[in-house]
């Protein structure tokens, strides 16, 4: 009874005491923060899985489409080899062979973190292809079909006829009525200046708005190499110099070497220079010198069709960038040949074959008629006189308060750009692989 008596006792304490409550509450709040921390680790782990995919995605993307760029820089390369009799060309140039209308799949390249591989239809007769790419990035794969087709190249002056292919810089109070472009940017160092044009800036890059209702454009368009007469070295016309040149000392003409001991205005190795008040007369057509210095009049007259090719500096022992084409502030172009009146529209050429450097001037009421295309030289333009021609070079600055036109009926010489391959349609594929290439596209 006694043992009976001490239970009831002891059931009766622990129903009234709160000695041991602590442990379940620690027990079930513990619980409590497991499950909490758990479900923020697991969202944390989602969100760093997304994340993680979402960067493969991207990554493969780009990849993908850097296949393609690559694809098109490389057929653009290849193109003049490129025919229905050899339809397939490698990325190192080698022929392949199609296999159902298709070349090969090229081996898989890296681009940063990612890798990308693509293959190229077979060249078909109208000259259209379609290029699969497929971008790969961690676990996720991803494909673009782009379309291209050759487009016939067009001559470098058929609209523009102000290019400075790697950028223009405007200062000073130029007006220009004539389409300017550049695959660099249009930079303004001042508002003084009229664009009376349309002016075209490169893909990243910007341009001012131009004036008189004309557009501002983007794209690239590459100043071709020159391509002088085969002959030009031993066939022109240097020896007409001396004989045409008003004031001039007269020389002695070596007939092997065609070198004129006179120092003005020939000077060796192969330099014109026409001094102020001087007035050279240019006859015949191809003259071939390492440089044209003209601080007087240079003057071709009807029945002439002057192209002067000045050398590079190499072959004329001078540094890179030296001066080649030098035009000073009475200096002027002029040509009989260009008479709108008369229906002659034609003007002097002036082509430099490396990268000496060209720095035109001209006085107030003067007029330069002259075509000057230097692929390879920075221009620098200033004065105050009137230019009507082409102007074309690897960069440009234009400055002072030069006027800039060009009558379209000056035949533009003939400098075509080359055919190349351009985009014609972009789509990501969202299908599985299959065959052909580009199916689910």
């Amino acid at each position: 009874m006694a043992a009976i008596d001490r239970f009831i006792l002891l059931v009766r304490d622990l129903r009234r005491s709160e000695k041991g409550i602590a442990v379940p509450t620690a027990l079930m709040a513990l619980v409590a923060s497991f499950a909490l921390a758990s479900v923020a680790v697991m969202s944390t782990v989602d969100v760093q899985q997304g994340t993680h995919r979402d960067h493969d995605s991207k990554e493969a993307i780009a990849a993908a489409d850097a296949g393609a760029n690559i694809a098109m820089l490389r057929l653009n390369r290849f193109l003049p080899y490129l025919s229905t009799t050899h339809p397939c060309i490698g990325p190192n140039g080698e022929y392949q062979t199609a296999t159902s209308g298709w070349c090969p799949s090229t081996t898989t390249e890296k681009v940063g973190g990612a890798a990308y591989s693509y293959m190229i239809s077979a060249y078909p007769t109208n000259g259209e292809i379609n290029v699969v790419s497929v971008g790969k990035s961690g676990t996720v794969s991803r494909r673009v079909n782009v379309a291209m087709k050759t487009l016939a190249g067009k001559n470098i002056f058929a609209t523009e006829r102000v290019i400075g292919q790697e950028g223009i810089v405007i200062n000073g109070t130029p007006r220009i009525e004539t389409d300017i472009g550049t695959n660099g940017g249009i930079e303004a160092e001042s508002n003084s200046f009229t664009i009376c044009g349309n002016d075209r800036h490169g893909p990243g890059h910007e341009a001012p708005n131009p004036t008189c209702g004309k557009e501002k454009t983007e794209g690239t368009k590459d100043l071709p190499a020159i391509t002088p007469p085969a002959n030009i070295k031993t066939e022109n016309d240097n020896c007409r110099v001396p004989e045409t040149c008003t004031g001039a000392k007269k020389g002695q003409i070596d007939p092997y070497s065609k070198k004129l001991t006179s120092k003005n205005p020939w000077e060796e190795p192969r330099h014109i220079n026409i001094a102020s008040q001087q007035t050279l007369t240019m006859g015949g057509t191809n003259y071939y010198v390492c440089e044209l210095n003209i601080q007087g009049k240079l003057y071709m007259p009807v029945g002439s069709h002057i192209q002067i090719f000045i050398d590079t500096p190499k072959d004329c022992g001078l540094s890179s960038g030296a001066p080649q084409l030098t035009m000073g502030g009475s200096s002027v172009i002029e040509s009989s040949a260009y008479n709108p009146a008369q229906g002659r529209y034609e003007i002097p050429s002036i082509y430099l074959l490396g990268d000496g450097e060209v720095k035109l001037d001209g006085g107030l009421g003067t007029t330069d008629e002259v075509m000057i295309y230097a692929p390879e030289s920075h221009i620098d333009l200033g004065g105050n006189a009137t230019w009507n021609g082409m102007i074309a070079g690897k960069s440009m600055k234009i400055h002072g308060k030069p006027y800039v036109w060009s009558d379209p009926n000056i035949k533009p010489p003939e400098i075509t750009l080359a055919s190349l391959f351009q985009r014609t349609k972009y789509v990501e594929c969202t299908g599985a692989t299959a065959s052909p290439p580009n199916a689910n596209c």
